[in-house]
């Protein structure tokens, strides 16, 4: 993780609610694995509900092994294992090759780059018992002969399925590279290995990546250099690379584990030199890392549909502008549909008089996406943010947060981390396949302090689509595309659909925490509560399905762990192979987050 992402208590880690210290941490996790371990029948009866909440994570590792994959053709092409040793503990190195030698391919070799004194310690011992494994402490370390290549650093313990199911990822789909998940552990003498915390990504994400949220392990289909030194670089860096030369592969399988102090050595006399040994791996960020956004000058056409609620608007409009690096730079289209109430008339001619904003008449029946479009056209500012009228922004340099995330090509939407008034989270993106409408916000209720599972709530990434609460675009994309449907998605989920039809584009949607703001949901047109409402949405929605179809249960960024149908990411459980297998296919396409369309 970037330094900027971590917590500025520096030796805070683990639980927030508790703020427990990282020991402490792992003797929770050990009282609870006592806990389940005492009931008779507990794991197999965790084992068969297929559903365990993430605080279980532990058994779940226990009752459900890492499975093999299946079987391809013809023998795997050797493996090279290149270990980066600079710094570590030797019980940490230990820990990873005694790993290696638990592989159940038996075709590889490792080159272990390590200091001269971790050369000379007895852990070097094991190049003299097993001649796959060869310890250099120079920069003339050299790879020869062909086959795959992967890193990985000391303390890393990989499952013993591991070596295969990269060898098999690459042969399956021709893949540049390939990538796992891994998770966080402690060596415990009556359970083996304690583990928690698992990091379950999704299909290549380049802003998660650039975030600092880097695989433990990466498997490349050709060493990008003969020097062992230089192939070992930054994962992050060659991960990058690779998505840009090539299509990576991103494996489901929590197949390696980040080792840490084990609980019976931190009674210990600490080492006087600092060591990987005693850093905490579970540190986890207290608040949205703060973008480090370089200044630009992009106008931004700032479009908010209204009715009325006069100092709802005007709060809107007010933190908006005062909140943004240059309030100059945003032209403030109000889109007015039929307001009545002298409160709204009032701030309409203030806003004329400081020519804060401009007010667009919309003497129609309530259409949110007709409304949008026409606040679109009345600028030509070269970004557009669509705001609810019921947003209250909290982040200083919003806007040069959206001007930069949309000056990449790439990125085709940028959407808000929104919270509740009660600092719950009410939007962290939105999730496909999940809710009883197949589309759900992430986070929605969790604590604003609670970062998520693996951070996801506070760190940039690629999600399948965000609210038109708060939704920023380019104005060429979004005049390519004809704005929203009015037509056919006329109140609701046409933010979801213009998502979709960017994607289509070839672009990625991205949910930017560092765009903080409070929405009071359903301030100004209600909630839909009652059965005509209720009705409505569902008429929107099968509109929206019959367009998309599958695409709406298919979410390239969320792990198949993750069990659909209920609330997003609230409960892990075991993907099939089919699943499995199919997650690796579509990462590993050329495009994997372009969607297709129903029919």
């Amino acid at each position: 993780m970037s330094p900027h992402a971590r917590s500025s208590a520096g030796d805070r880690c683990g639980s927030l609610e508790e703020e427990l210290r990282p020991t402490e941490r792992w003797q929770k996790i050990l009282a609870v694995a006592e806990a389940l371990s005492s009931e008779r029948l507990a794991g197999e009866v965790l084992a068969a509900s297929l559903a365990y909440p993430l605080a279980a994570y532990d058994q779940f590792r226990r009752d459900v092994p890492i499975r093999p994959p299946p079987l391809m053709a013809g023998p795997l092409p050797p493996i090279t294992v290149l270990v980066n040793a600079d710094g570590a503990a030797p019980f940490l190195l230990r820990a990873t090759l005694r790993s290696l030698q638990d592989q159940s391919v038996s075709a590889w070799s490792a080159i272990v780059l390590a200091s001269a004194a971790l050369c000379e310690a007895p852990v070097a011992s094991f190049a003299d018992t097993d001649g796959r494994i060869q310890f250099a402490h120079s920069d003339a370390a050299v790879l020869a002969g062909a086959g795959y290549l992967v890193l990985v650093d000391a303390g890393t313990v990989l499952d013993p399925e591991a070596l295969a199911w990269f060898a098999v990822a690459l042969l399956r789909t021709g893949a540049t590279a390939a990538y796992a998940d891994h998770d966080h552990g402690v060596a415990d003498p009556a359970f083996r290995l304690l583990r928690a915390d698992p990091v379950l990504f999704g299909a290549f994400d380049e802003a998660l990546i650039m975030g600092g949220v880097a695989p433990a392990v990466l498997a490349l289909s050709r060493p990008p250099s003969s020097s062992a030194r230089d192939c070992l670089g930054d994962r992050e860096e060659a991960l990058m690379k690779a998505g840009r030369d090539g299509r990576v592969a991103h494996i489901p399988r929590v197949i390696a584990t980040q080792l840490s102090l084990p609980l019976i050595a931190r009674s210990g006399r600490a080492e006087q030199s600092a060591s990987r040994a005693s850093e905490c791996s579970m540190e986890v960020p207290l608040a949205p890392a703060p973008l480090a956004a370089a200044p630009r000058d992009d106008w931004i056409a700032v479009v908010i549909p209204t009715r009325d609620r006069g100092g709802l608007l005007a709060r809107a409009i007010d933190t908006l502008r005062s909140k943004a690096r240059r309030p100059e730079r945003l032209d403030i289209v109000v889109v007015d549909n039929r307001s009545t109430s002298a409160e709204a008339a009032a701030l309409f001619d203030r806003l004329n008089v400081e020519r804060t904003a401009r007010v667009v008449p919309f003497d129609s029946p309530f259409n949110w996406s007709l409304a949008s479009n026409l606040g679109a056209g009345a600028s030509d500012a070269p970004l557009i943010a669509f705001v609810n009228n019921d947003v209250e922004m909290l982040s200083a340099g919003w806007d040069d947060a959206v001007a930069d995330a949309l000056s990449h090509p790439h990125v085709g939407a940028v959407g808000a981390r929104l919270l509740y008034p009660d600092q719950t989270v009410q939007h962290a993106g939105i999730a496909f396949g999940f809710g009883p409408g197949g589309t759900e916000h992430e986070g929605r209720g969790v604590p604003a302090a609670d970062p998520g599972p693996g951070n996801r709530y506070v760190l940039t990434h690629a999600v399948s689509a965000v609210t038109g609460a708060f939704l920023a675009v380019r104005r060429a994309d979004f005049d390519q595309l004809k704005g929203f449907d009015a037509a056919r998605l006329m109140i609701a989920h046409s933010d979801v659909d213009l998502c979709l039809r960017l994607r289509e584009l070839g672009k990625v949607i991205l949910y930017c925490p560092a765009i903080e703001a409070i929405h009071h949901e359903g301030a100004t047109r209600g909630l839909n509560e009652t059965q005509a409402a209720i009705a409505w949405d569902e008429g929107e929605r099968l509109d929206l399905l019959d367009r998309w179809g599958e695409a709406l249960a298919n979410d390239p960024g969320i792990s198949p762990y993750w069990q659909r149908n209920d609330r997003p990411l609230a409960l892990l459980r075991e993907p099939t192979i089919r699943e499995i297998l199919a997650h690796v296919d579509q990462s590993a396409s050329s495009h994997p987050w372009q969607p297709v369309r129903s029919g």
